[in-house]
């Protein structure tokens, strides 16, 4: 199978998507409307959001195939997490429109025809669970993940939605749905905030959160030939791909030498890190004395080699 293959798969699905939700979004808006339902139709403009934001992840993986250039060295695999930043924005929005809504239809209830509610919502349910399940196994980076989040929140506020119609048939209860409506701003707004501070860690060059600097430290300078690291940074341009960049000390030694000993460091850090990309510069006691390591603008030695001198 050839590189672009998954990329066009991870494609298809999300236009796939695309159509699904816009259907479900202009059923529930009909159906709102119909019974009186704000669940119902807070639901539908929640998927309204999904349509802009999947078109949106669309174009984010469509643009990410696009080769490196002189523009952007590193590629374009940040408009998946741009697009994820987005959405997150978004979620919190439709999540304080929705409270809002439903704090009013606490205070001024209405009726509300509870059997189209629960055709129409499970309906939904099972259409927006189909959709995700086909989303989180389509890949595409943090940006496709984000708006499968959005469609499993979809699918849970459809759930509400369908218990709040029945609890309303079977016990009268004129606030059920207000109440629905409520939980289901809830359950968005810790999406959102979840979603939000993956992203902005990744955007505000993070170390991944499932590696340890420390540990890549250690690692690094227990391979033959290395005496020290430092300088050392690690980030991720998104949830796939890593970076590390870093200084390692390794004696006076021949330049072939040199050059495998790097190129194993290179490999430990693939292969025991899923970092991908590395820039090492090698430092020996020569060097030191020859010319200056480190750039002299002012700050740049603070800010560059905190934590540095750490044992390891």
């Amino acid at each position: 199978m050839t590189e672009a293959a998954p990329v066009a798969t991870t494609l298809s699905r999300v236009r796939l998507a695309i159509g699904c939700v816009a259907l479900i979004a202009v059923t529930e808006v009909a159906g709102g409307i119909a019974s009186g339902s704000l669940a119902l139709l807070s639901d539908a403009g929640h998927l309204v959001t999904d349509t802009v934001t999947l078109g949106l992840t669309w174009f984010a993986v469509s643009r990410s195939r696009r080769p490196s250039g002189a523009s952007h060295t590193f590629g374009h695999h940040r408009g998946g997490i741009v697009v994820a930043a987005l959405n997150g924005t978004l979620l919190v929005a439709i999540a304080g429109f929705i409270a809002s809504g439903a704090v009013a239809r606490l205070q001024h209830p209405g009726s509300v025809a509870a059997v189209p509610v629960v055709i129409i919502g499970s309906v939904a349910l099972l259409a927006n669970a189909g959709i995700a399940r086909m989303l989180h196994g389509a890949g595409g980076g943090l940006g496709v993940q984000s708006a499968a989040l959005h469609v499993i929140a979809d699918a849970l506020t459809d759930a509400a939605v369908v218990v709040g119609a029945i609890t309303l048939l079977v016990f009268g209860w004129t606030r059920a749905d207000a109440v629905v409506s409520l939980i289901i701003a809830a359950l968005i707004l810790v999406a959102a905030f979840r979603l939000l501070r993956e992203t902005l860690h990744i955007l505000n060059e993070g170390t991944p959160r499932d590696v340890d600097a420390e540990v890549v430290r250690t690692r690094i300078a227990a391979l033959p030939g290395i005496d020290g690291v430092h300088d050392l940074h690690i980030w991720s341009l998104d949830r796939e791909h890593r970076a590390l960049s870093a200084h390692v000390i390794v004696g006076d030694r021949p330049l072939a030498e040199v050059t495998a000993m790097i190129r194993t460091v290179e490999l430990v850090l693939c292969e025991e890190f899923g970092i991908e990309h590395t820039t090492m510069q090698p430092e020996c006691p020569s060097c030191a004395a020859e010319a200056p390591l480190y750039c002299n603008i002012a700050g740049h030695h603070e800010m560059s080699h905190v934590g540095d001198h750490l044992p390891v």
